[in-house]
């Protein structure tokens, strides 16, 4: 394991749930509430992803104006609710503290945009990584192996030697399709998780990252089966 690439949104910050009160508000706006299983498939996904799926849920068909208006409504939601209050996940500044001491290059990768990925880092601590990406700053977010790629490079390591670790679908398929060990740690029991990715509580007995080392993160990296990047490169959607 020569660096770490970290998600944002469920696995460095309990954000998650604030993106939920924000796609439900906007679904009731729409004209109906989502149901939990449509909101499930939003969960990692892209902002223009979340609502193309409340508006099919409201049989609305948008224009590309109305979906970038709608957008436009959930950063500004979704920014009242990070600058109110933003938690860390189990362990996570003790994690990033370690990794840092070791000099473990670490980058974040997140669907998140630049704008509201700048207000958790306020909470995070930008200093902590030698690289931030966003999704708005290349060609597509997750499943997509853009990020992690991007990431990659940037840190100046071969995508087979990055721990990728991550709670949602969209997210793990993304490592996966840019030929990274992926080390899921959903935070909800429905995730689906994809073949080839071991969870924390397969390889570690436990549903999150509370008590654990570096170390552990490098033994748990070892264990996990090195896969070849698929086809395509940047650009090409993993799903």
């Amino acid at each position: 394991m020569k660096a770490i690439v970290w998600d944002m949104d469920g696995t460095l910050v309990d954000s998650e749930p604030l993106w939920g009160i924000a796609t439900y508000e906007m679904s009731e706006k729409m004209g109906a509430r989502i149901t939990e299983d449509v909101r499930a498939q939003t969960v990692g996904g892209t902002t223009e992803n979340t609502v193309r799926l409340c508006a099919a849920f409201n049989d609305l068909t948008l224009t590309p104006e109305e979906e970038a208006d709608w957008a436009q409504w959930m950063f500004d939601r979704v920014g009242e609710l990070l600058s109110k209050e933003l938690e860390f996940r189990p362990n996570i500044p003790e994690l990033l503290a370690e990794a840092n001491q070791r000099n473990i290059p670490m980058a974040l990768a997140t669907n998140t945009t630049r704008s509201l990925t700048a207000l958790a880092l306020n909470t995070i601590n930008e200093d902590h990584f030698h690289f931030t990406v966003c999704a708005d700053e290349v060609d597509a977010g997750k499943p997509a192996p853009d990020l992690y790629l991007t990431a990659a490079k940037a840190l100046g390591v071969d995508p087979g030697d990055c721990l990728v670790l991550e709670d949602s679908t969209a997210g793990m398929q993304a490592g996966l399709a840019a030929g990274c060990r992926v080390l899921g740690v959903p935070t909800e029991d429905d995730v689906a998780i994809p073949d080839g990715v071991p969870t924390i509580s397969e390889l570690a007995g436990q549903n999150t990252l509370a008590g654990m080392s570096i170390a552990d993160l490098e033994d748990m990296f070892a264990r996990i089966e090195p896969l070849a990047p698929k086809a395509g490169g940047i650009g090409a959607s993993s799903a």
